[in-house]
Order: C-alpha cells, then structure tokens, then sequence
C-alpha cells in the first residue's frame, strides 16, 4: 500500500514510493528496512482474515436462522 498525497483539490491521488518500499520491492531500495512494515501489514491481514472468518460466522448461522423459520432443510 502507498501513503498517498492529495495534489490541490482535484482530488487526484498520486502514489507516493517510501524508502524500503514496506517490501514492494522498488529498484535501488532494500526490499525491507521501513520500520518492519511486512511484520505490520501480515498482522493487519491477520486480524481482517479473523474478522471475515467471525463475519462468515455469524452470516451462516444467520442463513440456518432463516432457514429453519421458512421450513427449509438443507441436509
């Protein structure tokens, strides 16, 4: 991801490369050394994959609610 910097008020975004990348890998950069943001970003895609996973949940269990007030079984 890029830290973006908004230019006048068009609203154009223009992506903005930091020293190390966060390990995107930029020519002429250490793959890391910004501040251990590959540590950072797999923590962050860690909690939103348990979010999703507690989303999925409570949405099945959501869908068998729906299913047994209708009548419908699915076996």
């Amino acid at each position: 991801m890029y830290p973006y910097r908004q230019q006048g008020s068009g609203g154009l975004l223009i992506p903005i490369p930091l020293p190390g990348g966060g390990g995107q890998g930029y020519p002429g950069f250490p793959s890391q050394g910004y501040g251990g943001g590959i540590n950072d970003r797999l923590d962050r895609l860690e909690r939103q994959y348990e979010r999703l996973d507690r989303k999925i949940d409570r949405l099945e269990r959501k869908v068998e609610r729906l299913e047994r007030q209708l009548g419908y079984y699915n076996n």
